[in-house]
């Protein structure tokens, strides 16, 4: 069957990687490709983030899940399992504690009260997938081209452009507040700053403050910010400043590390991710900051529905 995804970020890579496991003819267009894509400004590690309220996550989750632990055994993937230290400060109620029915059997595990470090009340243990995008994404697109599937940048502004295709799949993101009219789609930045590299234990995860360190290959990335309705990717000094003194506070020899950058980048944020089939068209957007967490469960959704139905 000849399917057209338009979008190259975490999303349209992973769908079109599933739907051409699957025999069909696929082709990618995209406004902009790695290394110029929202996906390569995300931390990227695998967690529920902002999902929780959406019993459909936890497929996607733990389908995401069991494929970047596969594509871990691959050494060039830059995919790898680490451990997550994930707590909750002091006096302040935990958000959303569901985000442990998402998590896959045994992968996590409630800290001993003398494990947690001070200033914090709550705290687990967790192994999850780390996805370094710098190495992951070009992989992965060097993986497609292999696979004979087309990659093209091409800006989308209708559905109507694509006449060869009997499916469409929307993986655009915040792109479908045009091509859809979605009002329900807003932009959330975040903010991040880079450090040095350097030997780091874990990755560490607060959420209420909120607080996020990850140890790369390139950078320990520490953020991060959700600010909603911004669309303009400046960072500002004053927010990276008061980024890395959150962090400086818990583990102070990360000062030791030269500042060596700063991203900010849109999440496209949707109350419910929308993942359904209009006529021939199948729309798979607005992950928020789980794109990588959820793109190749929704991938697979994605594949069902093709499956399952004609166009009409």
């Amino acid at each position: 069957m000849k399917i057209t995804v338009i979008g190259a970020g975490i999303s349209g890579l992973a769908t079109a990687y599933i739907l051409r496991k699957k025999n069909h003819d696929v082709k990618i267009f995209a406004k902009e490709l790695s290394p110029n894509t929202t996906s390569n400004k995300a931390a990227a590690f695998w967690f529920p983030y902002h999902i929780r309220n959406d019993n459909r996550g936890i497929f996607w989750c733990k389908r995401s899940y069991k494929v970047y632990q596969d594509f871990s055994q691959n050494s060039l993937s830059g995919v790898s399992m680490q451990q997550l230290l994930k707590v909750v400060p002091a006096g302040i109620k935990e958000q959303e504690i569901t985000w442990l029915s998402f998590m896959p059997q045994n992968s996590y595990q409630v800290m001993e009260e003398h494990e947690i470090p001070e200033g914090y009340s709550k705290g687990y243990h967790a192994q999850v997938p780390l996805i370094e995008t710098q190495i992951f994404l070009k992989w992965l697109m060097n993986e497609l081209h292999q696979m004979n599937v087309e990659i093209k940048i091409k800006n989308i502004h209708s559905f109507d452009e694509i006449t060869d295709a009997e499916f469409i799949v929307n993986c655009t993101a915040l792109g479908s507040i045009q091509l859809c009219n979605d009002k329900e789609l807003i932009p959330i930045r975040g903010q991040v700053a880079l450090l040095e590299p350097k030997q780091f234990p874990f990755i560490f995860l607060d959420n209420e403050t909120p607080l996020y360190i990850v140890p790369r290959k390139d950078a320990i990335i520490v953020g991060g910010t959700f600010e909603e309705g911004v669309i303009d990717t400046v960072c500002e000094p004053e927010t990276l400043d008061k980024i890395l003194a959150n962090a400086y506070k818990i583990f102070p020899d990360l000062k030791k590390q030269k500042v060596i950058g700063s991203w900010a980048g849109l999440r496209p944020y949707r109350p419910y991710v929308r993942v359904e089939k209009e006529n021939n068209i199948i729309h798979n957007y607005g992950h928020g900051g789980s794109g990588f967490t959820l793109a190749w469960g929704c991938a697979e959704e994605v594949s069902l529905l093709i499956k399952n139905n004609n166009p009409e």
